[in-house]
């Protein structure tokens, strides 16, 4: 087993997690009940996500840097009908609601 991903955010940790089973990668989240405070204060045990099979930690790694960081590296674009600027992760202009090209 090895520990693939960790996130504060349990809704993003599950997304996650589901990525990796959709592409066949059996995972499971590692401290969850931790997460939710108690008597150790919310953040002080960090939650996880692991895989079962060593060897595909790499595919796995991969995988999520690829889904979940690739909003950041798209540029901002701008509205072909309003010409209004639009942060790179909206699917439509925030102005007009006009459907993003791409």
């Amino acid at each position: 087993m090895q520990r693939v991903y960790s996130h504060e955010n349990m809704t993003i940790l599950s997304s996650a997690k589901n990525l990796l089973e959709l592409n066949g990668i059996d995972c499971f989240i590692k401290n969850e009940y931790h997460a939710s405070g108690g008597h150790v204060g919310w953040g002080a045990v960090p939650v996880e996500l692991w895989v079962y099979n060593e060897q595909a930690a790499d595919r796995a790694i991969s995988i999520l840097d690829k889904e979940l960081n690739q909003s950041t590296d798209l540029p901002d674009w701008q509205c072909k009908h309003c010409a209004e600027w639009n942060a790179a992760t909206f699917e439509s202009c925030w102005k007009c609601q006009e459907i993003h090209p791409a």
